[in-house]
């Protein structure tokens, strides 16, 4: 009965999850390749991850305006969205610092308004360049960052400038030269892809005083200036959306303003340029006809590409991944999953609770489904960033309470699944509003099969460590509260103990693969190096309190005390040894956790020692 039950409710909270129409029928302009960190991703994600970079969040929302369609506004308007309040300055001195006015309820500010202020800054930036990471305060870590976003906004703003019909071209003779009927409206690109016939035509205007010139020699000499203006743009080379050449060994894309240097053009590069500038014209006069043949054309231009065939099926799970935000449906199914436990002990103690367990079940497969598509997209497992190791861990606690509360049917698994879940995901998001969270891996993390099995197995053991440690937390709880419930502390006794051998047998196993990996890439199994030695203590302290338990120095009380202390050795393995910047396993992911970490330790500490003592005098009492 509770099985079918579960199974409903499961089946009804996923229906909630309305996938139809996130999967795209055509090619879009959201699926347009882009070389960026080193991978080929969807123009989309791009756009997301710079909305978030400037704006702080991956959509416009005071003007309702999506990551994709700002940046290509961008692109077409580049000095409209010069003036478009996109910055967010939440630090009021850094407002002041930049000579603007501070509001208290919106906080945005354009390139336009920033610019000035910046160049004012100019000496001081130059200054805090200087210094060393370690040695700047939040001011001028800010300051720095404003720097760069403005830089990067201007960058982005003209990458497609080049594309852009900004000439006209009235002469017949000069037109026809450039393959252009007179009047018509062409790019940079275009005159340039015809260069050698505007070099002959303004070959007569250097041989001839200003005043001889003719009308049509005028207007050449006029072209000349404007194409010497806009090529000033020739620093945005960010946007890398097309494919290098054939014999091009370093597998780096270029973009259009790369293209125009003077190099050859290749037939695929050459219908890319053309198949862009058409969607942008036909953008800006919202031809949705010719937008959908130039967006075609452009694919058949990424497909002829000699060097790589894109996997556009790839880019079209990123995108999806994009829209669905699978991890932030599975948050909500996990505090649902809470709310209706709590609940649960209220009124209707079993429906409710079975539908908990189908609503904490339904997130699971939402956060594994989510998982599994990134392992696709990057064709690895994922543990590259902090990010990726949090909602991992998220995954391998909650998949251990599903089986412990499909095993246990008491409530156990969907208290400490939900939490956990909820709690991990939360903390994955901080992460996330990094950029990007499909990083390529360390170059040291992408090279052999044995770090990536010894860094999967070492999580593994990191989850399962602290699911040990709540359950931990769990039976000093139930201790204080139902003493006299043998029988139920022994359950979760048993179950605390079992995972704990779960997650010796991880870290232990993980351990010796990273030996095994560090004897192959550095020559030597073992070098004491900071992130060696947490795991090592990780491993030592769970032989500590097995061999206790085992030979009786370590009663059921004392055990779940030394479980809970050991998520703070596991935090401190995980994340602290990080903050020391030191040793081979250094890869940057210290930022901003050191208060927390401390705040983790003093909470850990307290609730450990006083349930500890607690539930040690509540015994006492029940005894007496």
């Amino acid at each position: 009965m509770k099985l079918k039950a579960t199974l409903n409710v499961l089946i009804v909270s996923l229906m909630l999850f309305d996938i139809s129409g996130l999967y795209a029928k055509d090619f879009s302009e959201k699926n347009i390749p882009i070389q960026e960190g080193g991978r080929i991703k969807p123009l989309d994600t791009y756009a997301r991850n710079q909305t978030l970079s400037f704006y702080g969040k991956r959509k416009i929302n005071h003007e309702d305006l999506s990551a994709i369609d700002w940046i290509l506004d961008l692109f077409i308007f580049p000095e409209k969205g010069l003036e478009q309040k996109i910055f967010n300055i939440r630090n009021p001195d850094i407002v002041n610092a930049l000579g603007l006015e501070w509001t208290n309820n919106f906080h945005k500010y354009s390139y336009s308004e920033i610019f000035p202020g910046v160049q004012d800054q100019l000496p001081l930036i130059r200054n805090i360049f200087e210094k060393k990471d370690e040695d700047r305060d939040l001011f001028e870590n800010q300051l720095i960052e404003i720097y760069q976003n403005v830089m990067k906004y201007r960058e982005i703003a003209s990458s497609l400038s080049c594309l852009l019909p900004m000439f006209t071209v009235y002469d017949p003779g000069t037109a026809k030269k450039l393959h252009l009927q007179p009047g018509q409206f062409t790019s940079y690109a275009h005159i340039m892809s015809h260069r050698g016939s505007l070099l002959d035509v303004s070959q007569n205007i250097l041989t001839k005083p200003e005043e001889s010139w003719t009308d049509s020699e005028r207007e050449v000499a006029l072209l000349l200036y404007s194409l010497q203006q806009t090529s000033t743009d020739d620093f945005a080379k960010a946007l890398k959306i097309i494919p290098p050449e054939k014999d091009d060994s370093t597998g780096l894309w270029i973009s259009p303003w790369e293209l125009l240097d003077g190099r050859v053009i290749e037939p695929h590069q050459d219908k890319i340029l053309k198949s862009m500038e058409a969607y942008l014209v036909a953008r800006y006069e919202k031809n949705s006809v010719a937008m959908t043949s130039a967006l075609e054309s452009y694919k058949t231009g990424i497909l002829s590409s000699p060097f790589e065939r894109i996997n556009f099926s790839i880019l079209e799970k990123e995108i999806w991944v994009n829209k669905a935000n699978l991890f932030t449906v599975s948050l909500i199914f996990y505090l649902l999953g809470v709310i209706l436990l709590g609940v649960s002990w209220m009124v209707q103690p079993t429906l409710l609770k079975n539908i908990a367990y189908g609503t904490m079940v339904s997130g699971f497969i939402l956060h594994t489904y989510g998982i599994y598509l990134r392992m696709v997209i990057m064709s690895r497992p994922p543990i590259s960033t902090l990010y990726e190791t949090v909602i991992f861990v998220g995954f391998v606690i909650v998949l251990f309470s599903v089986v412990i509360e499909y095993l246990r049917k008491d409530g156990l698994g969907i208290f400490i699944g939900s939490i956990s879940g909820s709690l991990l995901h939360y903390i994955g998001f901080g992460y996330a509003a990094d950029g990007d969270t499909m990083e390529m891996l360390v170059a040291v993390l992408n090279s052999n099969f044995w770090l990536a099995t010894h860094v999967t197995t070492i999580i593994l053991g990191y989850g399962s460590s602290l699911m040990a440690g709540l359950i931990g937390h769990l039976y000093l709880i139930e201790k204080i509260r139902v003493p006299k419930q043998r029988a139920h502390l022994k359950s979760i006794y048993d179950n605390m103990f079992g995972v704990t051998l779960i997650a010796l047998f991880f870290t232990l196993f993980g351990t010796i693969l990273g030996g095994i990996w560090a004897d192959q890439s550095w020559g030597r199994f073992w070098g004491w190096d900071p992130k060696e030695n947490g795991a090592l203590l990780i491993v030592l302290w769970q032989l500590m309190m097995v061999h206790m338990r085992l030979s009786g120095l370590a009663k059921p009380d004392r055990f779940a005390l030394g479980m809970v202390l050991n998520n703070i050795v596991v935090i401190m393995a995980w994340f602290g040894v990080n903050l020391l910047s030191i040793g081979l396993h250094s890869y940057g992911f210290a930022s901003g956790i050191a208060v927390n970490i401390v705040i983790f330790t003093i909470v850990e500490l307290g609730t450990g020692f006083g349930t500890y003592y607690w539930a040690r005098l509540k015994n006492k009492q029940v005894t007496a």
